[in-house]
This record gives C-alpha cells, sequence and structure tokens, in this order.
C-alpha cells in the first residue's frame, strides 16, 4: 500500500509557482507592465513606511508603490543633502514645510520614471520639535480609510 501525502494532494492546483511570479527586478506578482498600477495583486504592493532620524526628529516616508523600493533610503538621503546644500532645511515652520514639499516631490519624480502613474499612496510625515507635518499625496490624501491606516501604522510605530 503507497502512502498518499494528503496535504500535496490537498492543495494542487491552490499554490502559485512562485517563479512564475517573479518579475524579474526584485518584484513579485502578475505581469503589470500594461497598467499604471497593479489590479489583481495588490497583496504584492503593501504600505511601507520608513523612519529616518537623520535629521534629529523623525521622519516617515510612506509609500503605495508598484516599483522596487530598494533605493528609497538613497532617495532620501540625497533629497536631505540637497535641501540642506540649498538652504532648504533650515529652523523655521516654513523651511520644514517646504523641506516635506521637495522630498514629497522628488520621490514621486524617482518612481514615476520608473513608470509614470505607480505611486498610489505617498506620504511625508515629519515630527520635530511640538510641531508634525503631514504632506500627503494619492490614496493617502484622498481616502479615509488609507489616511486611517497610515496613522494607526504610525501609532503602532511610535509605541514599539
Amino acid at each position: 500500500m503507497s502512502e498518499k501525502n494528503m496535504g500535496k494532494e490537498a492543495n494542487a492546483g491552490m499554490t502559485r509557482d512562485m517563479d512564475k511570479l517573479n518579475l524579474g527586478d526584485g518584484r513579485y506578482g502578475l505581469d503589470d507592465r500594461d497598467v499604471a498600477t497593479k489590479l489583481l495583486d495588490k497583496n504584492f504592493s503593501p504600505m511601507i513606511i520608513r523612519k529616518y532620524t537623520r535629521i534629529g526628529f523623525p521622519l516617515y516616508v510612506s509609500l503605495i508603490c508598484d516599483e522596487n523600493l530598494d533605493d528609497l533610503d538613497d532617495i532620501v538621503h540625497d533629497c536631505i543633502d540637497f535641501c540642506k546644500d540649498n538652504n532648504i532645511l533650515k529652523n523655521s515652520i516654513q523651511s520644514l514645510r517646504n523641506f516635506t514639499g521637495v522630498l514629497s516631490d522628488k520621490i514621486n519624480e524617482h518612481y514615476d520614471k520608473k513608470k509614470r502613474g505607480c505611486v498610489e499612496s505617498l506620504s511625508v510625515v515629519f515630527y520635530a520639535d511640538k510641531m508634525i507635518i503631514s504632506s500627503l499625496q494619492g490614496d493617502a490624501m484622498n481616502h479615509l480609510s488609507c489616511r486611517l491606516e497610515l496613522y494607526q501604522c504610525l501609532n503602532l510605530m511610535a509605541n514599539i
């Protein structure tokens, strides 16, 4: 009597072959060359929130983007350097507001060059002494559910 692997038989045809989902650029999912943003496999483009403390206070960047985000740190640090060198990032409320806008534009422009329209949601949230600045674009600005997810995740991060 031969033994059957019931788990294997039960899952036959129900699991995805990850090699078929490898898009070849560090991302996984269905081929998305024909659309600006993923339609059927959003689970491969979840929201990320990255915290930076290089300026001295927490700076959070949140993205929902269908492109590879491995270069996000370089974009943020290059923008910080650019803003410092060009006197955009200095000790004033308006300067910090301008900085979040410049950073938001730089991130959006960078990924838009890779694939037009791939940034669905972008948030730059900067806490400075007794002040928070929140620059939102896309879904984070337009949809309450996205803002709630963003701010609840930020709250979770601050409490970990």
